[in-house]
């Protein structure tokens, strides 16, 4: 009577398992989706023999990557620069060009979540980098970027008001 017992809670108990639903996995959302919004800097790396903006104005910087290939990069000083990105999530090493002023720098990406690390070379007939490692004789930079929430979506500097906000209103008594 045991035995008989002891198997019908076992063959229920597997019933209940096999009809439990599976959790689904969350589709991968294509790289072309999962780079856009806003983006910190949260470490810049440019080699040992080239000058990097100090730590604290390098973390103010923001990249924005917009849908069709739009970017919007902004610093420390309040200036934005507009470009354009180009994506290749299909090639072995996932490549990225940043076009800004019809000067073209190469580089590659790793985008994973929240984190999007960027090696960027520069300046004229710059070669793609191979490698996520700076290379000061290539000019070749290492930036690591944090993706920023809603909440901490405002710029880092503060644009200046405009002239009417700018001109003091008189309190009524």
């Amino acid at each position: 009577m045991r035995h008989a017992i002891g198997l019908t809670v076992l063959f229920l108990s597997t019933l209940a398992l096999a009809a439990a639903p599976v959790p689904k996995e969350k589709p991968k959302v294509k790289d072309e989706e999962a780079i856009l919004g806003t983006w910190a800097v949260e470490k810049l790396d440019l080699g040992e023999d080239r000058n990097a903006p100090p730590e604290d104005e390098a973390k103010k910087m923001r990249f924005t990557f917009k849908k069709e290939g739009k970017l919007l990069m902004g610093g420390p000083d309040s200036r934005s620069k507009e470009g354009d990105y180009k994506l290749d999530s299909s090639a072995k090493v996932k490549t990225i060009d940043l076009i800004s002023n019809g000067r073209t720098a190469p580089g590659i990406y790793e985008l994973d979540g929240d984190t999007l690390k960027l090696a960027i070379a520069e300046g004229n007939n710059a070669e793609r980098p191979t490698e996520m490692k700076p290379d000061a004789t290539k000019r070749t930079g290492v930036v690591t970027l944090k993706r920023v929430k809603d909440a901490e979506a405002a710029p880092a500097v503060k644009p200046p008001l405009a002239k009417e906000a700018a001109v003091p209103v008189p309190e009524k008594k």
